[in-house]
């Protein structure tokens, strides 16, 4: 299903990032095989022809450094202390974020087209996924 994060992959995301990602991330990403997992909740109501759930694929360390540092709404936002941890592998291209600056954060997706500033970006352009990792892991569907 995943796979973990590889001892260079970790010394990556050390390097890239710095404080900016907690060590208890890099524990779970590299004990647990999380990367590519895809992670379901039930995001809406059911209707006839749409289950109601979506899905966030947890990235690998060096996609997650891709959309943090060179694609946008990661680039203006990662100085705010948010993360890209997955991405929607429908193709949306609305990313994923986590704010590490909070113990046990809540996951959000940032779209993609919400702005270049991050106080814009942040105001206006998210969608709260789950209020804590712990919530997310305990209500997720994993296919």
């Amino acid at each position: 299903m995943g796979r973990t994060a590889t001892e260079e992959e970790i010394l990556l995301l050390k390097d890239k990032f710095g404080a900016k990602i907690p060590d208890w991330y890099l524990n779970l990403i590299s004990e647990l095989p999380l990367i590519h997992m895809e992670i379901g909740w039930q995001a809406h109501e059911p209707e006839e022809d749409y289950d109601g759930i979506e899905y966030v694929e947890i990235y690998e360390p060096q996609h997650m450094i891709d959309e943090s540092f060179e694609a946008y709404p990661g680039i203006p936002i990662l100085e705010k202390g948010y993360v890209c941890i997955g991405g929607d592998p429908t193709g949306s291209g609305d990313p994923y974020f986590v704010d590490f600056n909070f113990n046990n954060p809540p996951i959000f997706q940032i779209f993609h087209d919400s702005g270049d500033q991050a106080d814009e970006i942040l105001e206006q352009g998210k969608v709260k996924v789950a209020d804590s990792f712990t919530d997310f892991f305990m209500k997720g569907i994993i296919f």
